[in-house]
């Protein structure tokens, strides 16, 4: 018998393997096994099999799994991931079942027969090792031995398929508040659990949405709420895993990593805040798990919900075309707001105005409770170099790096990534450095400053995991001032009485051709969650934007995708990243010289813009842009993946 093997490396192929005589029984599409590959041993996935031998093929060195843990429908979202993102499927499968899930510590071997009494009880991990993986396999065929998780002491045995109807195969957008969404997803969960069917439910993060979701349905739903995701311990996790594998009736909360989780009969799926970037995975395999969330309920006919007060461009896209039933209300918000200019924006001058610090105190005298937004987390986001002029970019991906005071580092705004910060230039080494773009860190340094009596608390990505249990130890009645990101949106149940925008309008220069979506979706969701009484606005006077065309919901996206259907931009479009990366320039140009001439076969160089090329300590760098469709590009971006310092990244965040 001859596999055909993906590996979890970043190779666009398969590799074929034969099968020892005895494994064959247990050889099955996409299960894991270890083979030899150029003097190691690495982990990848059965693609294919063959039924036929080939004696000058290497030999599997081991069966990783004793039946597949990705059923089907996982396998076929898998593949179509692959294509739509161009990623070999090795590294899909590598996320869709990480080395974390640990299936054989927590089942159990039960025995059958007296010849296997020994192994009553024992783990199949140390059953494993003795008396061995062989004797294991052949005690499980023979029908000597069954499996047992060891949560519900359930048979743990190879899937079972669900069949669905095209008729089952709703797609629903939800647009509306809060309140109403949390109505409308209960009534609808419920019907379903009350008859033992199962739901999934995609939130965008654990702390702030996932346990505020959490608390309410299992209110309802008692122990039939479940949440998976690598946000709790182990054992819980594993607990859940095993519960929505093999259980009936549960409501499974979980984020981006939770859509590849195998859950038999699954009857509906909720994407709540569907355009968070949270739902964006970068690592290895770059996705969006709300995509993915749609395309699983298509291809298994399995009705789906997106929840939003502010659906991407996307979404409210497929509403408009007929391709969702649009349910719930398109908001307008009547609330009344102040608009106040500064003459020198916190981007020029890192002061708070005075106009902004008597906003603050007066709501802090009268015992409210505050929100200040800012666009930026860190103490200053914007660091230039007064001696060669050069503004500080993160040098893996070009993003503007800020400096967070508290840990000494300089932050990437977009990928996140950090680095040392030595008071000098990194690029010439001179000590004449101006910084500019106040952040929240800041902002929270002069407001403690000013008003000692208050409780200001700092709300950002890094902070929003302790923001519960700060709130729980104070005990004195004082009103609170969060000062934060657009982290403040997802503090669930908190009611504010003044909401600050400081430096709103910034957000037209960080996003890209995104930047007014972003603007809005910011804005619109910290209405919906924090139901603020007055809303202020300080703004740069020269950069202002008129918060006006951001209350009429059905106004900004007729506006928004008529400018984007003309530019060809998204969701119109889709654009492919090609970034290549050298030490040297000589070799950066022969890889480029590589990608053009394989656009060229292709005839694919009418559809590509660029290069841009970018030096930085001793690197060169390019960026190139493909835009059209995935299929078009399948093959050439596929041999261009494997090229050396080349990265692809589908659907980039900002352009």
């Amino acid at each position: 018998m001859i596999v055909h093997v993906a590996l979890s490396i970043p190779i666009a192929k398969t590799f074929s393997y034969s099968t020892p005589e005895e494994r064959k029984f247990f050889v099955k599409p996409f299960s894991r096994v270890a083979i030899p590959f150029h003097n190691r041993i690495l982990t990848g996935f059965i693609i294919d099999i063959e039924e036929k031998d080939d004696p000058g093929l290497k030999v599997i060195s081991d069966i990783i799994d004793i039946f597949p843990l990705i059923d089907g429908k996982i396998a076929r979202l898998c593949k179509w991931a692959s294509l739509y993102y161009i990623t070999p499927i090795g590294m899909v499968l590598k996320y869709a079942l990480p080395q974390t899930l640990q299936v054989e510590k927590y089942i159990s071997v039960r025995s059958l027969s007296s010849c296997a009494s020994a192994l009553e009880g024992v783990s199949l991990k140390k059953a494993y090792k003795n008396p061995g993986k062989d004797t294991i396999f052949q005690f499980l065929q023979e029908g000597l031995i069954e499996l047992r998780d060891v949560f519900a002491d359930k048979v743990f045995e190879p899937y079972h398929e669900t069949v669905r109807t095209k008729e089952d195969s709703e797609k629903r957008l939800y647009i509306g508040d809060i309140e109403s969404r949390l109505a409308y997803y209960m009534t609808c969960i419920s019907e379903l659990i009350n008859k033992g069917r199962n739901v999934l439910m995609l939130l965008p993060d654990y702390y702030a949405a996932g346990k505020f979701y959490h608390k309410i349905f299992a209110e309802r739903f008692k122990n039939n709420v479940i949440w998976y995701g690598s946000a709790i311990k182990t054992k819980t996790r594993m607990d859940a895993y095993f519960k929505a594998r093999n259980g009936t009736g549960f409501l499974i909360l979980g984020n981006k990593s939770c859509i590849f989780l195998p859950i038999p009969d699954l009857s509906l799926i909720i994407v709540e805040r569907q355009e968070e970037d949270e739902y964006r995975n970068e690592e290895g395999f770059n996705f969006n798990a709300n995509i993915l969330a749609l395309r699983l309920a298509e291809t298994e006919h399995i009705p789906i919900i997106f929840g939003s007060a502010s659906p991407s461009m996307e979404m409210y896209k497929h509403g408009e075309e007929g391709k969702f039933i649009v349910v719930g209300k398109k908001q307008q918000i009547d609330k009344k707001y102040s608009v106040v200019l500064m003459e020198k924006g916190l981007a020029a001058q890192p002061v708070l105005p005075d106009k902004l610090i008597t906003a603050i105190g007066d709501a802090v005298q009268k015992s409210k409770n505050i929100a200040v937004f800012t666009p930026r987390r860190g103490y200053i986001s914007h660091i230039r170099c007064l001696e060669c002029k050069r503004t500080f970019l993160c040098p893996l991906c070009e993003g503007v790096l800020g400096l967070h005071k508290q840990e000494n580092m300089l932050v990437c705004s977009i990928c996140n990534k950090s680095f040392d910060y030595e008071s000098k230039c990194v690029y010439c080494g001179s000590n004449l450095i101006r910084a500019a773009n106040v952040g929240a860190e800041y902002i929270e340094e002069k407001l403690k400053a000013l008003f000692t009596d208050s409780h200001i608390i700092n709300i950002t990505g890094e902070t929003i995991k302790y923001f519960r249990k700060t709130i729980s130890d104070i005990s004195d009645g004082r009103r609170l001032t969060l000062v934060g990101t657009q982290s403040l949106s997802k503090i669930y149940g908190m009611h504010i009485n003044k909401l600050i925008f400081v430096g709103w309008e910034e957000l037209v220069r960080m996003a890209g051709y995104r930047s007014e979506e972003k603007m809005f979706q910011i804005f619109m969701n910290l209405l919906d969650i924090l139901t603020p009484e007055e809303i202020y606005f300080f703004m740069d006077k020269k950069l202002a934007v008129n918060p006006a065309r951001f209350f009429d919901l059905e106004r900004f996206y007729t506006e928004e995708l008529k400018k984007r259907k003309a530019a060809e931009f998204p969701p119109y479009v889709r654009f492919f990243l090609i970034d290549v990366e050298k030490k040297g320039e000589k070799a950066g140009l022969k890889i480029l010289e590589k990608i053009n001439m394989i656009l060229e076969q292709e005839g694919l160089t009418e559809y590509l813009t660029g290069p841009m090329k970018q030096k930085n300590k001793g690197c060169y760098r390019w960026k190139l842009i493909l835009k059209g469709d995935e299929k078009l590009f399948q093959n050439a971006l596929l041999s261009i993946y494997g090229l050396s310092g080349v990265r692809i990244e589908a659907d980039p965040m900002s352009i």
